[in-house]
């Protein structure tokens, strides 16, 4: 019977022998064999010949219905034969056989998976390894710490581990690292043996593919160890590849998570990352395994303090700066996102350079023309605008710290008085920055918060008092992130693709056996849940929560970049908690300053959806710089006269942010900051660099810290289109019965005085002009009237103004008709003139209501030449706080600047801005 397998087993070789054995009817008999007949050589004849049948496309498709039959039988000659060629035999069967979905079933229900891990962990044994007892002793040596006899090199060892709590930025991972990777498992010396670990390495790989089952991983956590699996994960391992892919498929199973924890397979997955001069370096994909296993495993406390611990975080941030791939880089910031809360590891990652680095990849992603990008920045703002328009009622405590806070009262002369006075509580409730149980940050609902052991012990009041809010808090997350609440889940999103690897033990028959050991089931690339952008998002927010703030977060690119997410997506979310930290923080203030972020800050006032969150940014740094701390840095770099630039900032951001009366007189007036202000606005010189944050400066200043705005006047009548239209029709007489006429001078010879100057003649009525003003009666009816009967002469009034007022006398519902600003002004003076106090009140609002930066210089010239005190305060009111376009109010400043009563205009801008502060300041 042997020989007779034999010679089969060879013929099967052949495709078209297969196929006529099969119709010779051999798969019963051949089953029947392996499971009756216990003779090691029958059943490896046996195997050889059922592996070939499987490896035929056409035959192997009618062994599938005797695979409830194939497996038993399979799985108990694995367990009951010690020959090693039959366990290969065998082993190469389940490979063949595995790719098929019904025989993976069958397997699992015959305890195949246990039965291959228990011969593959006996295979790997090392039995030369050192005892328990020993390790044992060696471990409590060093946990009781030698004191006399311990070595001299050892103790200092010792000593410098316990700098990393200290300074973790100087701590050397790797120069202190004296432990060995586990010897417990090693490679057999025997060829059979070897071949017998590689074959079931190769069937792994096909098991690792699919979900095994909570069931299955439960048994095996209780009876074996993945670590022969990771004993392969090593630089000089020529199954280094298989062995990642194995671990990397696993780690896509939630339930694998306990033995790839115990296996150590992070410190394996660490260490082939950080190897230097390899003489075979990693692949792309055996990089993107290594990433995976680490980002599965770091959602453990345990786990994150062995990466740590073996120096790897250095070369993971490392490997997000030189990445190209989009995919790798969300992993890699996935899993520094799971040591948000590890102030250990967080102060090294910022040692090491996160700040800059999570800004830079912010900033591609806000600019860039990818189409990647593009998506991902239509996916968010839609997001946004959807929580925007279903939750309408959530309230302002969501948004940002600042808005959070009751209205403050602060001794601003208090030695405690400072920007920490302001934080009613700590944002972190220790340096170990583990949440606590505070309404200071409503929105702060990180989910993947894993510490080793929890902060508070008694927090059932906390939790009590929480439930009633958890169903607007779980719907509150699962809007405000693309990314799923566990991890184990966005890992079940990862797919690999299919990849094949090279094996070159397997026998002469399979040397195509493998191209297909992956099956088609793990389709196309997909992207990561939890988009990069969410993840830097709450990095950035998580850093600026630290203890120890640093000095990059206070950097111009950091706050432009900010500032530019925030005007992206709005201010419902990180973003803007991440920049009211920063602001909040007194250390960065002069940085802000001087950076001109107060401007940047008041351009959100301006876009109607951030109006109300542009406020709440400029009222967080209005608390700090009205702080003791805030007020030296203000005047410090106002008296800084070797930093012009410094000396200009710190002036409009005077203007922006201080709110109290009195501390805005000492910066403007014994600070000299207004004359800054107004020197930036005046000067005419093509380097001015803040002439345009000044201008919104002293418009932001006077609106809304000093209070002066311009009175509102009524609305344009809808029929003042008639009454327009007959003014503009010059040829038409503007009453009936025209018995009088003015005659004004013109440059049109029309007629002629009796001096024979060129005159213009208006008529009008006598009687309706006589009824509207006593002076014009007595002009024309009394021993005092002037020249010919039914005639004034007017030598200061142009036609256009003078039509006008006549035809508001004539035009019964004083419609808001209005020509030009000029001829308003003509008839306001003449309605003053000839003492018809209705009309000049309505003239007057007609002035206000049509003021604009075209005439503004114009009604201050004639308020201040007729000694208009009202008018020129209205006039001045406009300079201060007319909201115009920046370059407009430039250039209105600077044609005040070139008229005759430019002098009599500067001071009295002065005296207004002074009068006010001094009014309810004092």
């Amino acid at each position: 019977m042997e020989v007779v397998l034999s010679i089969l087993g060879n013929c099967c070789t052949d495709e078209q022998a297969c196929i006529e054995a099969v119709d010779c009817k051999v798969i019963s008999p051949l089953i029947t064999i392996l499971k009756t007949i216990p003779n090691p050589l029958i059943q490896c004849r046996a195997c050889r010949m059922l592996g070939n049948l499987a490896k035929s496309k056409k035959a192997s498709s009618f062994l599938s219905v005797h695979y409830s039959a194939i497996a038993p039988a399979i799985c108990h000659i694995i367990e009951s034969t010690s020959a090693v060629q039959t366990k290969i035999m065998a082993f190469r069967v389940c490979r063949l056989l595995l790719v098929s979905p019904q025989f993976y079933k069958q397997f699992l229900a015959s305890n195949g998976f246990l039965q291959l891990m228990h011969i593959f962990v006996s295979v790997m044994k090392n039995n030369e390894a050192p005892k328990a007892s020993d390790q044992n002793a060696a471990d409590v040596s060093a946990l009781v710490g030698l004191k006399r006899n311990q070595h001299r090199e050892k103790y200092f060892e010792e000593v410098a581990r316990n700098l990393e709590g200290v300074r973790s930025d100087i701590f050397d991972y790797q120069m202190l690292k004296n432990s060995t990777r586990n010897c417990e498992y090693v490679l057999p010396k025997e060829n059979d043996a070897i071949e017998l670990a590689y074959e079931i390495l190769k069937c792994l790989m096909l098991l690792s593919a699919q979900q095994i089952g909570m069931r299955a991983w439960e048994i095996l956590s209780r009876n074996t160890s993945l670590a022969p699996i990771v004993y392969f994960v090593k630089e000089d391992s020529e199954q280094r590849a298989s062995a990642l892919k194995i671990l990397s498929n696993f780690c896509k199973d939630p339930y694998a998570f306990y033995m790839l924890s115990t296996a150590d397979s992070i410190v394996a997955a660490c260490e082939l990352l950080m190897a230097v001069n390899m003489t075979k370096p990693l692949s792309e994909s055996e990089s993107r395994h290594c990433v995976n296993i680490i980002s599965t495993l770091s959602v453990d406390a345990c786990s994150r303090s062995k990466i740590r611990r073996c120096g790897a975080l250095r070369k993971l941030v490392a490997m997000i700066r030189d990445s190209h791939s989009q995919s790798e880089r969300s992993s890699l910031f996935q899993i520094l996102n799971n040591f948000q809360y590890d102030n250990l590891s967080m102060e090294m990652l910022l040692y090491e350079g996160l700040v800059p680095m999570l800004v830079r990849e912010l900033n591609d992603y806000l600019t860039s023309d990818e189409e990647y990008h593009k998506r991902r920045r239509e996916e968010r703002i839609q997001g946004g605008k959807k929580r925007k328009l279903t939750d309408p009622t959530t309230p302002e405590t969501l948004s940002k710290f600042a808005k959070s806070q009751e209205p403050l009262s602060s001794d601003f002369d208090s030695p405690s008085s400072s920007p920490r006075s302001y934080r009613t509580t700590s944002p972190c409730s220790s340096r170990s920055m583990s949440p606590v149980c505070s309404n200071l940050f409503a929105n702060d609902d990180d989910e993947n918060y894993s510490p080793a052991c929890s902060d508070d012990d008694d927090d059932e009041d906390d939790s009590k008092a929480s439930s009633g809010n958890m169903d607007t808090r779980e719907s509150r997350i699962a809007t405000n992130r693309a990314q799923p609440a566990n991890v184990m889940d966005i890992l079940k999103l990862i797919d690999e693709g299919s990849e094949t690897i090279d094996d070159t033990l397997s026998d002469k028959e399979d040397m195509d056996e493998l191209s297909s050991d992956v099956p088609p089931k793990l389709a196309q690339l997909r992207s990561q849940a939890g988009d990069t952008i969410d993840i830097i998002e709450n990095l950035i927010y998580r850093i600026t929560l630290m203890i120890n703030k640093r000095p990059e977060l206070g950097k111009p690119e950091t706050l432009d970049t900010l500032i530019r997410a925030i005007n992206l997506f709005g201010a419902n979310n990180n973003f803007a908690n991440a920049l009211t930290n920063i602001l909040l923080e007194s250390q960065f203030f002069a940085q802000i300053i001087k950076h001109g972020v107060v401007h940047q800050l008041y351009q959100l006032t301006k876009v109607e959806e951030m109006r109300k969150d542009g406020f709440a940014f400029l009222e967080t740094l209005t608390n700090v710089g009205e702080s003791n701390y805030g007020k030296e840095e203000l005047v410090r770099l106002l008296r800084c006269e070797t930093d012009l630039n410094a000396q200009q900032r710190a002036a409009i951001s005077v203007a922006y942010i201080i709110k109290s009366h009195r501390l805005l007189y000492q910066f403007l007036y014994d600070g000299n900051a207004l004359t800054l202000l107004f020197d930036l606005l005046l000067r005419k010189k093509s380097d001015n660099l803040y002439a345009d944050e000044a201008a919104d400066a002293v418009t932001a200043m006077s609106r809304f810290t000093l209070g002066i705005v311009l009175p509102k006047p009524e609305q344009v009548d809808s029929s003042s289109s008639i009454c327009l239209s007959q003014l503009n029709a010059t040829n038409m007489p503007l009453h009936e019965h025209c018995d009088m006429r003015f005659l004004l001078p013109s440059e049109n010879v029309e007629g002629k005085d009796g001096e024979g100057r060129a005159t213009l003649s208006i008529g009008f009525n006598k009687q309706l002009l006589c009824e509207t003003s006593e002076v014009f009666n007595k002009m024309l009816n009394s021993d005092f009237r002037e020249g010919h009967d039914g005639e004034i002469q007017l030598r200061d009034y142009t036609a256009n103004g003078l039509r006008y007022f006549l035809h508001l006398i004539g035009c019964q519902e004083r419609h808001l008709a209005m020509p030009d600003y000029g001829a308003l002004l003509q008839a306001f003076e003449m309605s003053r003139v000839y003492i018809i106090p209705e009309l000049e009140a309505l003239l007057h609002e007609r002035l206000i209501q049509f003021l604009d930066s075209r005439n503004c210089l114009r009604l201050l010239e004639w308020a201040l030449k007729n000694y208009h005190a009202e008018l020129t305060e209205t006039a001045i009111s406009y300079y201060l706080c007319a909201a115009l376009p920046a370059q407009d109010k430039l250039q209105l400043f600077r044609a005040a600047e070139d008229s005759v009563y430019a002098s009599e205009w500067f001071q009295l801008l002065n005296d207004a801005v002074y009068e006010r502060c001094r009014s309810t300041g004092y």
